[in-house]
C-alpha cells in the first residue's frame, strides 16, 4: 500500500515537528516522542504570556503530526512548575483593562483545549512544586506520574482569581471526585503529595481519637449502648473505653463442704 500522500493536500494538512525549535521552553523528539521541558527551574519553571501562547500554538500543530506518537511534559531541576509568573503576569494583569483580561482568559483556556484536542497521549511527570497553571497543566493530560516529592496547589484565590479558573472545576472532579475539589479549591488549601499515578492527590486527616493505633478501645460515644440496664444489650462501652457486662451482680452462694 503506497503510503505517499499528494503535496498539495499534504501541505496544509500534514506538519512535521521533529526539528521544531521552541523559544520559551525545551522541545525535542526521540524515537516518536515528543517532551516539553518548562526549562527556567531557577524560578521554579513558571508560565509567561509567550510561554502560554507557544504551548498552545504548538498542541494545535501537533494535531496534524503524524511523527509524534505521544508528548511528555515535565520541568527542569526539582520542579514541575509554579504557575504563572508573579512579575510577568500577576503583575501586569493588575493594570490590564476588560477587553486584555479577557484575551489573556481567553489563551489560557485554549491552552487546555488544545491539549485536550490533542490526538497524542499526554503525560505529565511532576516532581516538586506543581501549583497554579502548573497543576492546570497535570490536570489537562491524560497521564500523571509523580514522584513522591510532588505537591500540587490550587493558589488562584491567593491572587485574587476565581478558584475555578482554566477549567478547574470541570477536570478536577473528573480525576479525584466531587469532595476533593471543593477543599482544594478554597484558600490556604494544598494537597500535600500525589496519591497514585493517576493524579488523585489527598490531604492527610488525623488520626481518629477514639481509635488506638494498634488495639482499637471500642466504638465512638455516638455509637455506645444505652445506659439503661433494662434496654441496653449484655455488654456496653464504659466512659474508660473498656467493655463491661450488663447484667446485675448476683451473689455468690457460698459452697457447703460436708465434714468428713
Amino acid at each position: 500500500m503506497n503510503d505517499r500522500v499528494d503535496p498539495g493536500l499534504a501541505a496544509g494538512n500534514r506538519v512535521q515537528l521533529v526539528n521544531h525549535e521552541a523559544k520559551h521552553f525545551r522541545w525535542q523528539v526521540q524515537a516518536g516522542v515528543g517532551c516539553i521541558t518548562l526549562s527556567r527551574p531557577e524560578r521554579k519553571n513558571p508560565l509567561t504570556f509567550e510561554s502560554y501562547a507557544e504551548l498552545r500554538d504548538l498542541f494545535h500543530r501537533l494535531r496534524l503530526d503524524t511523527d509524534v506518537h505521544a508528548i511528555v511534559i515535565t520541568g527542569a531541576g526539582d520542579n514541575f512548575c509554579s504557575g504563572g509568573d508573579v512579575h510577568e503576569i500577576i503583575g501586569p494583569l493588575l493594570r490590564l483593562k476588560a477587553p486584555e483580561l479577557l484575551m489573556f482568559t481567553r489563551m489560557t483556556g485554549d491552552v487546555v483545549k488544545a491539549m485536550r484536542h490533542c490526538p497524542q497521549p499526554i503525560i505529565a511527570a511532576i516532581d516538586g512544586v506543581c501549583a497554579g497553571a502548573g497543576a492546570i497543566l497535570a490536570m489537562a493530560s491524560d497521564l500523571r506520574v509523580g514522584t513522591s516529592r510532588a505537591k500540587v496547589a490550587f493558589l488562584f484565590n491567593r491572587v485574587g482569581l476565581a478558584g475555578c479558573d482554566m477549567g478547574d472545576c470541570a477536570m478536577l472532579p473528573r480525576i479525584v471526585g466531587q469532595g476533593a475539589p471543593a477543599s482544594c479549591s478554597t484558600p490556604a488549601v494544598r494537597c500535600r503529595a500525589m496519591k497514585d499515578c493517576s493524579g488523585a492527590s489527598s490531604t492527610a486527616l488525623p488520626r481518629p481519637t477514639y481509635c488506638r493505633p494498634r488495639r482499637c478501645a471500642g466504638p465512638p460515644s455516638w455509637l455506645r449502648a444505652p445506659r439503661s440496664p433494662m434496654a441496653s444489650p449484655r455488654r456496653c462501652c464504659t466512659r474508660s473505653g473498656t467493655w463491661a457486662s450488663t447484667r446485675p451482680s448476683r451473689p455468690r452462694r457460698r459452697r457447703r463442704h460436708s465434714a468428713c
